[in-house]
């Protein structure tokens, strides 16, 4: 099963012993790996379809981006396919530009319903996934829902709403990763997030990876869905978890 990572903080910020450590840690997603990033608030994605690592080397261009990358939002996925080819096309994270934002998205999971479905409004002309398809589905509801009001609070209803309807029209093992640069919304209906702010030892500001107990020996909390909720979504700005939702 693919794997997440991602650094939220107040300032830009870089993760260079954490994105290496979560490199190793998921070392046994094989298919490719991705960094997402935002520079002058446009975003950025770096992908391969090859192994972040292997016998104790890291991919150079991932070595590479983790000591460079500087931004509030690092996003990092690795992946094992279970949609669509290898491919540097189909690694993860995915980026659209919508409303007149840049978006980056990530996805670990298996929804092979969502296969089917075709955007009005968006397109990932190269990708073809239930990933992709997610990514588009997301951002189709996010127009329809929410108004002109940019204010955390509103999208996040429009997030949730939209992945309301997404569980029910879809149903599928969901876990994403989504950010347009100011806000990063993070959503499970399958598996665990392990969360860390203020770490002595990697980097400060706030780490989410879906990494077994995860990056580090410090006291990384568990968090999942409630047992009969369609899932649990985040919102994170800066190095916070300012709205939590069961939904």
């Amino acid at each position: 099963m693919c794997d997440l990572f991602a650094l939220s903080a107040a300032t830009n910020y870089s993760a260079p012993r954490s994105l290496p450590l979560f490199a190793a840690r998921a070392g046994r997603n094989v298919d490719g790996w991705g960094i997402g990033f935002f520079r002058k608030n446009r975003a950025h994605v770096e992908k391969s379809a090859d192994r972040a690592y292997y016998e104790g080397r890291y991919d150079d261009s991932f070595q590479r981006l983790a000591r460079i990358i500087s931004s509030k939002f690092i996003i990092a996925h690795v992946r094992l396919r279970t949609s669509g080819p290898i491919d540097e096309c189909h690694a993860h994270p995915f980026t659209l530009r919508f409303r007149g934002e840049d978006w980056i998205f990530a996805h670990n999971g298996k929804a092979p319903s969502i296969e089917s479905y075709i955007s009005k409004n968006v397109r990932l002309d190269c990708a073809v996934s239930d990933s992709a398809k997610t990514f588009e589905y997301l951002l189709d509801g996010i127009a329809e829902l929410n108004s002109k009001s940019n204010s955390t609070l509103s999208l996040f209803l429009a997030v949730a709403q939209t992945v309301g309807r997404l569980v029910e029209d879809y149903p599928g093992r969901y876990n994403f990763l989504l950010t347009n640069g100011w806000v990063l919304f993070a959503f499970s209906n399958h598996r665990q997030f392990f969360l860390l702010k203020g770490s002595k030892k990697l980097e400060n500001g706030l780490l989410l990876t879906t990494v077994g107990q995860g990056l580090s020996p410090e006291n990384w909390v568990s968090i999942s869905r409630q047992n009969f909720s369609k899932g649990l979504l985040l919102a994170i700005v800066g190095s916070d978890v300012v709205l939590q939702e069961d939904i």
